[in-house]
């Protein structure tokens, strides 16, 4: 069965007048010409740049309930160095799917390059656009199941494409903290973070030690 989901049709009152690839090198942009009826009635000409890297993106948490522990990964981010100086942000595990590659077998394969780590189960939390204005990409969200035997590997990365990636285990207790200190700056990580709080809240609360 295929993961990908089939794009909705066109609405009556959008009408694509143009698109033209204006750049096309590690990225590709698109400039889209449209007109759109607008709520009001009125009919606007409407001009977008549309970006697109690569292909869509898978993105895991990795959760071991018995010891209430995820995994994370830390890892040279060159924009968020040049914006904020902070180029080593929390992330979960994520990457780019491979021409004909499907969602579920991208996830497998990044646990293992970047974590060392064949869980026990995936399961798929939702599809999420991070910056629907500009960027096409789509990244597929999932929780991953682990125990300590699952880790097969320090994982690091792939050497030859730069990746240099430091994997961490914490408790949920300091997931929790990390969030409410606001060092979650992923927009796939907080999601996947809030989704577990919101569907295990007992990991949080045993592991806070509250009742």
């Amino acid at each position: 069965m295929s993961d990908e989901i089939a794009a909705d049709p066109v609405p009556d009152d959008i009408a694509i007048l143009s698109r033209t690839r204006v750049h096309d090198g590690l990225c590709s942009v698109e400039a889209v010409r449209l007109s759109q009826q607008r709520r009001d009635g009125a009919v606007q000409e409407v001009r977008r740049e549309v970006v697109r890297y690569g292909g869509d993106v898978v993105a895991v948490l990795p959760v071991d309930r018995a010891r209430r522990t995820v995994l994370l990964c830390r890892q040279l981010r060159v924009p968020m160095l040049l914006e904020q100086g902070d180029p080593f942000p929390w992330e979960v595990c994520a990457g780019r799917r491979e021409a004909g590659e499907e969602a579920l077998a991208c996830a497998w394969r990044e646990l293992d390059e970047e974590l060392g780590l064949v869980p026990r189960t995936l399961g798929h939390v939702g599809v999420a656009y991070t910056s629907p204005g500009i960027l096409a990409n789509r990244a597929d969200l999932y929780l991953a199941d682990y125990t300590e035997a699952d880790r097969r590997s320090h994982g690091g990365g792939v050497a030859g494409e730069g990746e240099d990636i430091e994997v961490v285990e914490l408790t949920c207790a300091a997931l929790a903290g990390l969030l409410a200190a606001g060092a979650l700056r992923d927009a796939k990580t907080l999601i996947l973070v809030q989704h577990l709080m919101l569907t295990a809240p007992a990991l949080f609360r045993q592991a806070s030690g509250t009742p």
